[in-house]
C-alpha cells in the first residue's frame, strides 16, 4: 500500500530518527483508514525477535562499529551505517541524536534523487522503492565500566510509526584490538531470531525484531599490548 509506506514515520538505530520532512493529505487519509491489517496488528514497543516478517516491509540496517587503540583513551568509535529498503517518501530527514557525534559524512545513496548532510542530519528528497543511504561518522560510545574494562551500548534500535513498531533486520558488527580487549559479555544473549557469533576481535549479530532493542557489549582488558 503505497499511501502507507510513503508516509511511514520511523525511528531507528542509536537515536537515529528518520521522519518525513513535510506532512501530506496522504498521511491524513492513511490515519483515517480502518481497513489496514498491518496497523491493527502492530507491535506496541515490547521487544520481540522474529523468524518471519509475515509479508510486512522490513527496514534493513547495517551498523558496524570499529574500536581502535585510541578509542580506549577517547571513547570515540568509528561508525559505518546503511539503511536499506527505505519507505518511498517525497522528503525525509535522518537525524542522528548521539551524545557525541562528529565527522558525519554521506558515503552513498541509491534510489534517492538528492541527499546531503546538514548538521547532525542527512536530508533525502524523492526516495523511491528500494531506497538506500549509507553514512560514516565517529561516535563517543565506549566508556570505562568502573571494573577495569569497558562497555559499549548501542540502541535502542527501532522503527516506529505513531505508537507502533515495525520489523527491522539488523546486521550489527563490532571490531576491536584483540591485543588490548577481550569480549566479556553480550546482552541480549543468543536466541531464536537473534543470532550471535563471537570470534577473536569481532562480534557479529544478525537479528529480525520488532519493538526496541538495546545491545550491550562488555570488554575486559587483556595482558597483551600493555
Amino acid at each position: 500500500m503505497r499511501v502507507k509506506s510513503a508516509n511511514l514515520l520511523f525511528s531507528v538505530v542509536l537515536g537515529l530518527a528518520c521522519v518525513p520532512a513535510t506532512a501530506s493529505d496522504d498521511l491524513e487519509a492513511w490515519l483515517e483508514s480502518d481497513d489496514d491489517g498491518d496497523a491493527q496488528a502492530v507491535n506496541e514497543g515490547e521487544l520481540e525477535f522474529l523468524t518471519d516478517p509475515q509479508g510486512r516491509r522490513v527496514l534493513q540496517t547495517s551498523n558496524w562499529l570499529s574500536v581502535t587503540h585510541s578509542s580506549l583513551q577517547t571513547g570515540w568509535v568509528e561508525l559505518q551505517q546503511c539503511q536499506a529498503n527505505l519507505d518511498p517518501v517525497p522528503a525525509v530527514e535522518v537525524v542522528y541524536r548521539y551524545h557525541g557525534l562528529r565527522d558525519l559524512q554521506l558515503v552513498s545513496s541509491k534510489n534517492v534523487a538528492r541527499a546531503w548532510v546538514a548538521g547532525n542530519s542527512v536530508q533525502l528528497e524523492d526516495v523511491t522503492e528500494g531506497g538506500e543511504v549509507c553514512i560514516r561518522a565517529a561516535v563517543q560510545v565506549l566508556r570505562p565500566n568502573g571494573q577495569g574494562g569497558y562497555s559499549l551500548q548501542s540502541g535502542p534500535f527501532h522503527r516506529r510509526f505513531l505508537d507502533g513498531y515495525y520489523p527491522v533486520q539488523l546486521d550489527y558488527r563490532v571490531r576491536w584490538p584483540a591485543d588490548r580487549l577481550r569480549l566479556a559479555s553480550v546482552q541480549p544473549k543468543a536466541q531464536t531470531g537473534y543470532g550471535v557469533r563471537k570470534q577473536r576481535g569481532e562480534l557479529l549479530i544478525d537479528t529480525l525484531f520488532e519493538g526496541k532493542l538495546t545491545i550491550e557489549v562488555g570488554f575486559d582488558r587483556t595482558g597483551e599490548g600493555r
